[in-house]
């Protein structure tokens, strides 16, 4: 009989979903310079807006999705919820420092981001699976 460590499955899913959900916020930051690159700064405008809003709410919600799913070993809905809710806060934290990224690397600075934000991601959704089985 299988028993999970609840506390471990909750921390794995909140750094499952937070890093998840900032690996598409920096993709759409990765994208808006990658457009604003290869035209005319102003001529993307709106477009870059657009681009913008739509990758950081479609973090935000692979950050709920992500961080409820991985923790459904958690019988208590209200704290799957809680995970949920802080994987979001950590993906607006992560997401934030794309900028950072940004201003010392440029689209290499976001890119190698990016790959340190993806193997967080696989390393805290392993941990997070591992926990949940327990």
């Amino acid at each position: 009989m299988t028993t999970s460590d609840p506390v471990g499955t909750a921390l794995g899913s909140i750094g499952a979903g937070a890093t998840t959900g900032a690996v598409v916020v920096t993709m759409g930051v990765l994208l808006l310079r990658t457009l604003q690159s290869s035209s005319e700064p102003e001529a993307v405008g709106g477009t870059g807006d657009l681009v913008l809003g739509i990758t950081v709410f479609a973090g935000i919600v692979v950050a709920a999705a992500s961080g409820w799913l991985r923790s459904r070993a958690i019988d208590d809905l209200w704290r799957r919820g809680v995970t949920a809710t802080l994987s979001v806060f950590g993906t607006t934290l992560l997401g934030l420092l794309a900028a950072p990224a940004d201003m010392v690397g440029g689209r290499p600075g976001l890119a190698v981001y990016l790959l340190l934000l993806l193997v967080a991601a696989f390393l805290t959704h392993a941990a997070a699976r591992q926990a949940a089985s327990r």
